[in-house]
């Protein structure tokens, strides 16, 4: 028998469990595919608010690049960023802050942002807004999100008054209250959007954008060539200091997701090096208890390598098998996580009903959860360094468990037994 057969052979023996065979790898393959498939659930879930979120700030609000065009001039401005290669739109926009009060006195704040009578046709954002009632156009008047349109009672069609603060050298500070009509309700699942954010058309808002400065939305085809795109501006005749980019605007925001990502991932590391110390000790419990047919295989001309090559291929064998069964599980369960829930919930239902309750169990109770489905996001390099993480840590637990077969002299084992 060769000498990769025979150690192939005796590998295999010894991983698959049985009376004769010692200790099984198996229970410790288990561990790594939960561990692999819980980790990938929770990443893959937290990718999906922290994506969403960060894509809907950046397509509804902050924008790639924000320019405040001084110099040339709003349109001008504007003619300029669309014809830089690398701009995908080029939205002028003035932003304000105020309060919107209802027909019952109610009020509640409130962020406009006064954009071009044809804003669909310039930033496809604003056009792909999902629309519970009516739409964005420019006499359709003020467009709002659900979350305001529930707390102050309002539908398409309805008037709501927006205060209006001016100030003028001679007569001071003066405040009015402007009525406009409710042309839509938006909702875009995020409770800071639909709660406090409207759009109006420019045409409709002479008297609130009275004194407000400009400013340009430039979103890009690509959000990490923002270094690129506002040297370009500068070349075209942009500011540098009127140019901010998306990762000094939201420093604070995008600041606190990284840090959360990292404690996420340092857990990651944490977990498997659990895994890879259990897996240690339960191969070091191996090589004590397989000391005799150890000293069997080196009396027969077995090399202290290969008879360490045999652990270390269990030990691959236990870390990619966990791996990949990990893998396959945690992306069924993370692609159909609602199903899931959905799932337990109506169980958790039926079991209520058969001891005489009425009301049934929900993961994410509306009352509770600003949230109608749970989002799922796995980039392949994070589902690359789970599964080989996971993979690793065995073969690590295997390579430190085996360190010391070459010291063992098959005279002295042999003599003991």
């Amino acid at each position: 028998m060769g000498r990769s057969r025979w150690i192939g052979y005796i590998a295999r023996r010894w991983f698959s469990p049985g009376a004769r065979t010692g200790p099984s790898l198996l229970p410790s393959a288990a561990g790594i595919a939960i561990g692999v498939t819980a980790l990938i659930v929770i990443v893959g879930v937290m990718n999906g608010f922290q994506f969403g979120f960060i894509d809907a700030v950046l397509e509804l609000d902050s924008y790639h690049l924000r320019a405040e065009p001084k110099a040339l001039g709003i349109e001008e401005a504007a003619i300029r960023a669309r014809a830089a290669k690398g701009v995908a739109s080029a939205l002028p926009f003035i932003d304000i802050r105020s309060l919107a009060v209802n027909d019952r006195g109610r009020t509640e704040g409130l962020r406009i942002k006064v954009v071009p009578d044809d804003a669909p046709a310039l930033d496809p954002a604003i056009a792909s807004l999902s629309y519970r009632t009516g739409g964005f156009s420019a006499a359709g008047g003020i467009v709002i999100g659900s979350e305001l349109a529930r707390r102050l009672n309002l539908r398409e069609g309805d008037s709501l008054s927006i205060l209006s603060v001016s100030a003028d050298e001679d007569e001071g500070i003066s405040s009015s209250l402007v009525k406009l009509r409710v042309g839509g309700v938006f909702h875009t699942g995020f409770y800071d959007f639909d709660s406090g954010l409207s759009f109006l058309a420019a045409s409709s808002a002479a008297e609130l954008a009275q004194g407000e400065m400009p400013m340009l939305g430039i979103k890009l085809i690509d959000r990490y060539d923002d270094h690129r795109l506002s040297r370009v501006l500068e070349d075209a005749g942009f500011e540098a200091a009127a140019i901010e980019s998306w990762r000094s605007y939201n420093r604070a925001f995008f600041g606190a997701l990284r840090m959360e990502k990292s404690i996420m991932m340092a857990l990651v590391g944490l977990i498997f090096i659990v895994v890879g110390v259990n897996i240690f000790h339960a191969m070091r419990k191996a090589v004590y208890g397989r000391m005799e047919e150890i000293a069997i295989l080196k009396a027969l001309g077995g090399k202290p390598g290969a008879v360490r090559l045999i652990f270390l291929l269990n030990g691959s064998l236990a870390g990619l098998g966990g791996a990949l069964v990990g893998l396959a599980f945690g992306l069924a369960i993370a692609y159909n996580v609602n199903a899931v829930f959905s799932g337990i919930e109506g169980l958790l239902e039926f079991l209520a009903t058969m001891v005489g309750q009425e009301q049934g169990f929900r993961f994410f109770s509306p009352e509770l959860f600003y949230l109608a489905d749970v989002p799922v996001s796995l980039p392949p390099a994070e589902l690359a360094f789970i599964t080989l993480s996971g993979a690793l840590s065995a073969l690590a637990a295997a390579w430190a468990a085996s360190t010391r077969l070459s010291s063992y002299l098959p005279s002295e084992v042999l003599r003991n037994e």
